[in-house]
């Protein structure tokens, strides 16, 4: 029996709290990596509210386009979640999974993710990813009732 859309939001909003828990603890790694998954998981459930078949993998541009979230009548809700996306695919990787804090940090110094930041560039990467990843199961939450609703 494959997941339901109701599964996956659900693990979403579950997912996106326990980014929070990993990163206010100092689990930097952990939380941008469960940070992504939360997002994969909301645009997963929006995805099989249209279609139970999807190749996307882990490809959030191409889940994100493949669902209501990129057709929502509302420019600037679409521009919004669209941003917040844009943060979250230049700073999520499936493979962070399998990242020591070490190779992630050397990771973002190759994108440059570490330039003008004082302080902790991995502490300030994974509040940035886990930000913009709320603000989407938060925008995400809100249609998802509506669609629901109706």
């Amino acid at each position: 029996m494959g997941l339901r859309s109701d599964f996956y939001f659900t693990a979403a909003r579950e997912r996106i709290q326990e980014a929070h828990f990993l990163h206010n603890n100092g689990y930097y790694t952990l939380a941008m990596y469960v940070s992504g998954l939360a997002v994969e998981c909301m645009l997963r459930a929006f995805r099989l509210l249209k279609d139970s078949t999807f190749d996307e993998r882990h490809d959030l541009w191409l889940l994100w386009k493949s669902t209501e979230l990129a057709n929502v009548h509302s420019k600037f809700y679409r521009a919004k979640i669209q941003a917040m996306l844009s943060v979250v695919v230049k700073l999520w990787s499936n493979d962070y999974r399998f990242r020591s804090k070490t190779e992630l940090r050397v990771y973002l110094k190759k994108l440059g993710r570490n330039r003008g930041i004082k302080g902790d560039f991995l502490k300030f990467n994974s509040e940035e990813i886990f930000r913009a990843a709320a603000e989407i199961i938060r925008l995400g939450a809100g249609l998802w009732i509506s669609l629901k609703t109706k």
